[in-house]
C-alpha cells in the first residue's frame, strides 16, 4: 500500500458512491490517518445522501457494502470504514464528527453541504441549542419511562 494505490482506491470509491447514488449524493468526505499516512490500511468516508432511497437503514448500508466497501477492499487490500447518513441524520450531531473536523478532505460536496454542516456543528451557540434539544428528549423520554 501506497500513496498512488490509495489514489487510486480513493478515486474508485468517489465514481462507485456517484454512480450508485447519483442525484440523491450529498456529499463524500474522507477522513483519519490514512489522509497522513497512505500506508495505511484503512480508508475512513463519510457519506450523506440527501432522502433515504429504502426506508430501512440496514437494506441501505447492505447496498454500500456490496456496491461499493467490498469492491474496493477486494481490488486495492484497503479497508473501507464508512458512516452513510440521509441529510436527516447528517443534522443530528455525532460524535463521530469530532474524528471528521480535526482532519478531513472534501471529495464532494454539492452545494458546499458538508461544509455548511460542519460551520453549524460548531458554532457555540448552535450547539448549546443542540445540547438543549438532546437534554430535552432525554428528560422526556425520562418522565414519560416513570409515568408508564
Amino acid at each position: 500500500m501506497n500513496e498512488e494505490t490509495l489514489k487510486k482506491a480513493k478515486e474508485e470509491l468517489i465514481q462507485r458512491v456517484k454512480d450508485f447514488y447519483g442525484d440523491n449524493l450529498l456529499s463524500i468526505i474522507f477522513y483519519g490517518r490514512h489522509l497522513r499516512d497512505p500506508s495505511f490500511p484503512e480508508i475512513d468516508v463519510v457519506v450523506i445522501i440527501d432522502k433515504p432511497y429504502d426506508p430501512v437503514k440496514m437494506n441501505r448500508m447492505a447496498d454500500f457494502v456490496e456496491k461499493v466497501r467490498d469492491p474496493i477492499e477486494e481490488k486495492y487490500g484497503y479497508h473501507v470504514s464508512f458512516e452513510l447518513y440521509t441529510r436527516e441524520e447528517a443534522e443530528n450531531f455525532h460524535s463521530g464528527y469530532l474524528d471528521v473536523v480535526v482532519n478531513y478532505e472534501v471529495a464532494y460536496d454539492k452545494d458546499n453541504y458538508f461544509q455548511n454542516l460542519m460551520n453549524d456543528m460548531l458554532n457555540p451557540k448552535k450547539a448549546m441549542d443542540y445540547v438543549k434539544y438532546i437534554s430535552t428528549i432525554e428528560y422526556i423520554q425520562l418522565d414519560e419511562e416513570r409515568e408508564e
